[in-house]
This record gives C-alpha cells, sequence and structure tokens, in this order.
C-alpha cells in the first residue's frame, strides 16, 4: 500500500522536533542541516526548500517558544498592582513550569548553549527582544527603590542575580531531577521570599507575602 505523502506543514513540524532535539543535544555550531536531514529521513535540498537555512530552523524554535510562553503576561497584573511578592514569584514560576517538558527542556538547553557560545542568537532574543523581561524587572525594582521600598541597589545586576538563581534551580529541578522534595509553587514562593528578604528596605515591608 502507497504511503501517503506528508504534507509541508507536517514535515515542517517534524524537521523542527528533530532539530530542537540534536540542538539541545550537541549545540547549534556542531549540528549540521545533513544530521537534521539523516534523522528525519530527507534530503538536505528538501530541509533547504522548507526553511532556507540552519539559522532559520532556529529562529522558527525560537520563535515559536515565546509566542507560546509570553512572560510579560504572567507578570502584568501583579506588576500593575505593585504586587512585589507577586511579580518575583510569577517570574520564578514561569522560568521553573516551562522547563518541565521534553520539549521545553530541549529549549532551555538550547538557550544554555547560546550563552555559552555568546552568539548571535542569544543577543537577539534576550536583549533587543528582552524576553525574560530583563530590562522591564529593573525598571521596577529601580521605582520601587525611588518608591523607599526597596534598599538602594544597582537593579540590573540583582535583577541578572535573580534570573541566574532561577534559571540554575531549574537545571536541578527539571533537567537533573534532584529537587523532587519541593513543588514548583513552593519552589517560587520561596525563592519570592529570599529575594525580597534581601532587597526590602527597612521601612518598607513586603507587599501581598503570606
Amino acid at each position: 500500500m502507497k504511503q501517503k505523502k506528508m504534507s509541508s506543514a507536517d514535515r515542517k513540524a517534524q524537521v523542527l522536533s528533530a532539530a530542537r532535539g540534536l540542538f539541545a543535544k550537541e549545540g547549534y555550531a556542531e549540528v549540521t542541516l545533513d544530521d537534521i536531514a539523516a534523522l528525519v529521513g530527507v534530503s538536505r535540498p528538501r530541509i533547504i526548500q522548507l526553511f532556507g537555512s540552519k539559522r532559520n530552523i532556529y529562529e522558527t524554535i525560537a520563535e515559536a517558544a515565546y509566542s507560546s510562553h509570553p512572560m510579560d503576561r504572567d507578570l502584568a497584573e501583579p506588576m500593575l498592582k505593585k504586587d512585589d511578592f507577586g511579580v518575583f514569584k510569577a517570574f520564578a514560576a514561569h522560568i521553573l513550569r516551562h522547563t518541565v517538558s521534553r520539549e521545553d527542556r530541549e529549549i532551555f538547553k538550547i538557550l544554555m548553549y547560546a550563552r555559552l557560545r555568546e552568539d548571535n542568537f542569544h543577543r537577539a532574543h534576550f536583549h533587543k527582544k528582552d524576553t525574560l523581561m530583563i530590562s522591564r524587572l529593573a525598571e521596577y525594582v529601580e521605582q520601587r527603590v525611588q518608591a523607599g521600598v526597596f534598599r538602594s541597589m544597582d537593579s540590573r545586576i540583582i535583577i541578572y542575580c535573580y534570573q541566574a538563581m532561577i534559571s540554575n534551580l531549574a537545571i536541578y529541578k527539571n533537567v537533573m531531577k534532584t529537587m523532587d522534595f519541593v513543588t514548583v509553587d513552593a519552589l517560587s514562593e520561596e525563592c519570592a521570599r529570599i529575594f525580597l528578604d534581601g532587597v526590602m528596605s527597612e521601612s518598607g515591608p513586603a507587599e501581598s507575602t503570606p
């Protein structure tokens, strides 16, 4: 019986899935179009016909990940309410929740490779697009400093430190699986508490902290 021909959309999805797994395992620089084609079971020219280049495949994977998990949606309400605990719990929870599934872990691993290699992809998506809201959160912290709620500090440094802490915990929790003793919600709350304990001014109690 003749096998039904796969549609271009289905083939693209197959290519993206294969490429994502290879990028996560080997790193973007080490993977070739031939590697992707071999895993999918199609020719290299077919991959080029569908995507044009390896860079386009990489960008498509990233865009899909960011559009599926927009962090600004999670942080919008607590930031509007000036709910400090809610803001930093939501930030931690977003990263921790979106590194649980195999697909999300693959994206996370790809981004780790990108950071270590300091490639253009990482700079474009994390600095220009501010996908982790580093700039927006730094502005929020600065506003809270000016309001006297947070102690005087370099808001950019403290946000990078918080993001680095959460990303590292995501590795322990969801990649290495060494933190099964705590749930994502409980870990997110504890991270927010630890952070706020370090930044609150003596006269400014944390808001909405349970």
